[in-house]
């Protein structure tokens, strides 16, 4: 992947096709699975979260909440870290 010039370029977090933000949690899940329908990719990436007991855990230290419709950026930064960019 390329680096986007621009700002934020310099730090390293914007890069083509996926950035560290907040996402609705379906927009997250449908870069990790993008052919699977909404349903399929939140379950999907819900499935990985639960396999992985570690990043389980920092989500769950970090405040997260199953319910809530969107990952906050320390959250995707979590996810990234433990399960790759997508």
């Amino acid at each position: 992947m390329q680096l986007k010039t621009g700002p934020g370029a310099a730090s390293g977090e914007e890069k083509e096709g996926f950035s560290l933000k907040a996402y609705r949690k379906y927009e997250l899940a449908s870069l990790y699975f993008p052919q699977a329908g909404k349903k399929g990719a939140l379950q999907g990436l819900g499935r990985w979260i639960k396999q992985c007991a570690e990043l389980e855990q920092a989500l769950e230290r970090s405040g997260y909440q199953k319910n809530r419709k969107f990952f906050l950026k320390s959250e995707v930064e979590l996810i990234v870290r433990f399960l790759g960019e997508p």
